[in-house]
């Protein structure tokens, strides 16, 4: 049931796998022979994906979450034992390609690395488990980790907290070890778009902590001009990211977890 609310549910919001529904539905309408039905499922389906493919909605979703954590600078941040750092951002290596590759997001890693070359934090916690879609693969932790000592980190920097399959067991998780390690202080790294998510779960899994976002979006959308409001495949990507996020936090609310 877990899966079914987390991954299953969402695709029929998103912009896309709606569209589809309803085109289905419209199908079925216009076979029992309802063409009104059919128009208005046809209509609805198609506003919601040109408004979703637009520079200026995907804009606005994208503000509506990255501005409640900006982007600081490094220097304005406090001191603290550890900087976390949340997975999703890596995907494993195959036989086609010996070397992991980053996904969106990688500038955690690079920022991590960054606070702690700056001496704002003494060690790299990095929380993430195995990928639900490839079970016999190593924890991403472990992937992540080896980009770290790319970056400049050492062994002796990273602490690893390898279980993790979702932001309330990174903030569960992340609190055992910092009781075990006896981490008082945090900075959290994650994306800005993640970053009202994960911030509330970890406030509410009782983790005291700075948020550090990285990693904007929005830095990289032009709403200015006649082009905003034009559909384009990015605009459609970056506005469906930004309703998973409000999706993700109100089931986290639900849950308890934010």
């Amino acid at each position: 049931m877990s899966l079914f609310l987390d991954k299953i549910i969402p695709l029929f919001v998103y912009p896309v796998g709606f569209a589809v529904l309803a085109g289905l539905a419209c199908l079925f309408a216009f076979a029992l022979g309802r063409r009104r039905k059919a128009a208005v499922l046809v209509t609805v389906a198609t506003l919601y994906l040109w408004m979703a493919a637009t520079p200026l909605v995907a804009l606005m979703l994208i503000n509506s979450l990255e501005e409640q954590y900006p982007v600081v600078s490094i220097d304005t941040l406090p001191n603290a034992d550890v900087a976390i750092v949340l997975g999703g951002i890596s995907v494993q290596s195959q036989q086609s390609n010996p070397y992991p590759d980053l996904k969106a997001g990688a500038d955690r890693i690079l920022h991590a690395v960054r606070l702690l070359k700056a001496g704002k934090v003494k060690r790299i916690l990095v929380s993430s488990g195995r990928p639900v879609s490839q079970i016999d693969s190593r924890s991403e932790a472990v992937v992540i980790a080896g980009f770290l000592r790319e970056f400049g980190a050492s062994d002796a920097d990273i602490v690893l907290e390898r279980e993790a399959r979702n932001t309330r067991e990174n903030a569960v998780n992340s609190l055992a070890v910092m009781r075990e390690k006896e981490f008082s202080s945090v900075l959290l790294v994650t994306s800005a778009l993640h970053m009202p998510r994960a911030a509330a779960v970890f406030r509410k899994a009782g983790v005291t902590f700075t948020p550090v976002s990285i990693d904007t979006l929005s830095s990289s959308i032009e709403a200015r001009s006649v082009f905003a409001f034009l559909p384009n495949s990015r605009a459609l990507d970056y506005s469906t990211q930004a309703i998973k996020e409000w999706i993700g936090l109100m089931v986290y609310w639900l849950r308890g977890w934010a």
